[in-house]
């Protein structure tokens, strides 16, 4: 065999071995949430939040996909997707405008009414005036103006949206403590109900599922001009195999976003009076992805 000849059969084993092992290694979803991990990876737990839903409805569909589910915080996720090339999603995120620039997301996986502001005050008595007439926050900096003493906490390396991470970005540091590790929910939500902290923002649903729907004596406000509802999705490191498993959950997606069961991955969740609403608005909001479909 002449050296040129030999040198092109190295170059072709090579890329064959490529090729080969990027078709092994599947995909990486990176989960920080102990119920996620045993709903997917061990798959000895059953859902109990919209995202489990929904997620594992997705998934469980993806036959042709090798998916490896890998315990991590939020923090860890994102250095590891930003620092490798290995196919590697995390799931349940939102598309910020930063984001966007960087990562490859799905369609929409879930939907949730959006995150409300939690209080161990009364804010109809505050010094001076933090609601406007329909009893919403005017803005968060405006509300620790007046709160100045006080502090909210929120989730590391975790996205609330644009609207409502510009209003965080300018309260002051102070005011703000950050929780990462894993079962962020969890742990912000506990620091917010034993009062180590005075305020925090959660989803509705969420939050009354960890407090076991009891009522319990603390208020929640709307933050004026936030959206409505707030959608997850998956969100993958930019490699040929991401786009190709993005493409795969997008398809599963169209095919059930008009079926029974992705609503009853919500309804499940929600009170009987919010399903014909949220109903209404998937359907909208889905609508332009079916029809490019067809």
């Amino acid at each position: 065999m002449r050296c040129s000849d030999k040198f092109a059969y190295l170059l072709v084993v090579a890329a064959c071995t490529v090729c080969s092992n990027s078709s092994a290694q599947g995909i990486r979803i990176f989960l920080d949430d102990q119920l996620d991990f045993e709903l997917l990876s061990t798959k000895t737990r059953k859902p109990e939040n919209i995202a489990g839903a929904t997620n594992e409805l997705v998934l469980s569909q993806i036959k042709d996909i090798d998916i490896h589910y890998v315990k991590s915080s939020r923090k860890r996720a994102f250095k590891s997707i930003q620092q490798t090339q290995v196919p590697s999603c995390i799931i349940n995120m939102i598309k910020n405008e930063p984001r966007k620039l960087r990562y490859l997301f799905s369609l929409p996986v879930n939907f949730y009414w959006a995150h409300k502001l939690y209080s161990h005050h009364d804010l109809s008595k505050a010094s001076k005036a933090v609601l406007n007439a329909e009893g919403e926050i005017t803005s968060l900096p405006d509300l620790f103006k007046v709160y100045d003493s006080s502090a909210i906490v929120i989730a590391e390396s975790f996205s609330y949206g644009d609207f409502l991470d510009a209003q965080i970005s300018v309260v002051n540091k102070e005011n703000i403590i950050l929780r990462g590790g894993a079962d962020h929910y969890e742990t912000v939500y506990r620091m917010f109900i034993s009062k180590r902290v005075d305020f925090s923002l959660n989803y509705p649903s969420e939050f009354h599922r960890y407090s076991n729907n009891i009522n319990i004596p603390v208020r929640s406000y709307r933050v004026a001009g936030s959206p409505k509802v707030v959608i997850g999705q998956f969100m993958c490191n930019k490699t040929p195999e991401s786009s190709t498993f993005i493409a795969r959950v997008n398809e599963v997606l169209l095919q059930s976003y008009d079926k029974e069961a992705f609503l009853k991955a919500h309804y499940d969740y929600l009170q009987a009076s919010e399903h014909k609403k949220l109903k209404a608005y998937i359907e909208q909001y889905v609508a332009p992805f079916q029809r490019a479909r067809n």
